[in-house]
């Protein structure tokens, strides 16, 4: 009669912590681009010195002189110029000259871009850009009457300073629509569903680390008897997380840029600048999987194995002692500080959580290695 009480009752509270552990999961990824909402999209200077770091990347600065090139590079009237200029017998090269002259345009445009007047202008324009989109987000119908609805990046002065400097900003001037360089970047019709999902992430962005702590540690405690496979499959859950956020920011980022945008020809040079822009999902990333990974060595080090059993024995003699057991990975970090390998470790944040998860890893390994080995000293 008592195991078939305590049977279902077992059963019962490993559903009720794997529903926990899956809740936490998936608060994770909303934790992250919470985070990332906050810390970036909502947040005008950091959009601002992101804008700077998107427009100092070379493949950024390539695509971008491309782009602006050819808004002012007229193919057919340059090779009709340049077939004009040549003797009869050399018209036929006109359309070489003609590409070449368009190689040396934006070369020439790629060295503007590596100015910082020039970059100040594209940066101008991205943050004009990010207040439109912040506006689209957090006020729609009003937004919607101002300008259709419509985020626009608008690189038209931009178009205009190379046209000035190149020695050809009369002609610009006259002969460059005002729509020019204006890159149509999403409307209010494809951010309909987004608008939902920002704001709600938004309106608990403030409370996401807080409630993921709070559900993982529930469901360990509720894990009583099992604990160590509640661990593991909290480590399982944020590495699912994580790669749920890898493919998030490089699948479907790309195909979320490719739908919004419907220019082809800006489509790569806002791909790079989704990537710049996203870093910050990319370091969590790092962090969230070194997290899980010191999870899964910490549940298999505890584990009642022969091989997890005789690492605990070898390490023994240095785990009971706290100047071993915390000096040594204190240095190990300090080295991947020093060292920087990832990215992570330049971070303040990232390093703290990664520091406080070992030390308490250490120390419950430390204390059951002093209960199996009461004979050894542990100062």
């Amino acid at each position: 009669m008592k195991t078939s009480l305590t049977q279902p009752h077992f059963r019962g509270r490993g559903i009720v912590v794997g529903i926990l552990i899956g809740l936490a999961s998936a608060m994770v990824l909303v934790g992250v681009v919470a985070i990332w909402l906050n810390t970036v999209v909502y947040d005008t200077p950091t959009w601002r010195a992101t804008s700077q770091e998107i427009i100092q990347d070379p493949a950024m600065q390539t695509q971008v002189s491309k782009y602006v090139v050819d808004q002012l590079y007229n193919p057919a009237t340059v090779q009709n110029d340049v077939a004009g200029a040549l003797p009869p017998q050399f018209k036929g090269f006109a359309p070489a000259v003609t590409s070449g002259l368009h190689q040396v345009a934006v070369g020439a445009s790629e060295r503007l871009l590596a100015t910082t007047p020039v970059q100040n202008l594209f940066v101008t324009a991205s943050v004009d850009a990010h207040d439109a989109f912040v506006r689209l987000i957090d006020n729609q119908a009003k937004f919607a009457k101002l300008n259709n609805g419509q985020v626009t990046l608008d690189l038209h002065p931009l178009l205009l300073q190379v046209a000035d400097t190149a020695g050809f900003g009369a002609a610009a001037q006259n002969n460059l629509a005002p729509t020019a360089g204006q890159i149509d970047v999403m409307n209010s019709n494809q951010l309909s569903n987004v608008q939902t999902a920002v704001r709600i992430v938004h309106a608990i962005s403030d409370w996401a680390l807080v409630i993921v702590v709070v559900l993982f540690a529930a469901a360990i405690w509720l894990a009583h008897g099992y604990r160590r496979r509640a661990l593991l499959w909290s480590a399982i859950g944020i590495l699912v997380a994580t790669l749920v956020l890898i493919f998030v920011r490089r699948i479907l980022g790309e195909n979320i840029v490719n739908a919004l945008v419907s220019d082809v020809a800006v489509r790569p040079a806002l791909i790079t600048a989704w990537y710049i822009g996203t870093n910050v999902i990319g370091t969590i990333n790092l962090t969230l999987l070194i997290v899980a990974i010191l999870l899964v060595i910490g549940v298999w080090l505890s584990g009642a194995g022969r091989m997890s059993t005789s690492v605990r024995n070898r390490l023994a003699p240095w785990l009971v002692k706290p100047l071993y057991a915390f000096g040594i990975p204190a240095v190990v970090l300090l080295i991947l500080i020093v060292w920087g390998p990832l990215p992570v470790f330049q971070k303040v944040i990232p390093v703290i959580i990664i520091a406080v998860l070992a030390a308490v890893g250490i120390e419950a390994l430390r204390r059951q290695t002093i209960a199996e080995h009461p004979q050894a000293p542990s100062a």
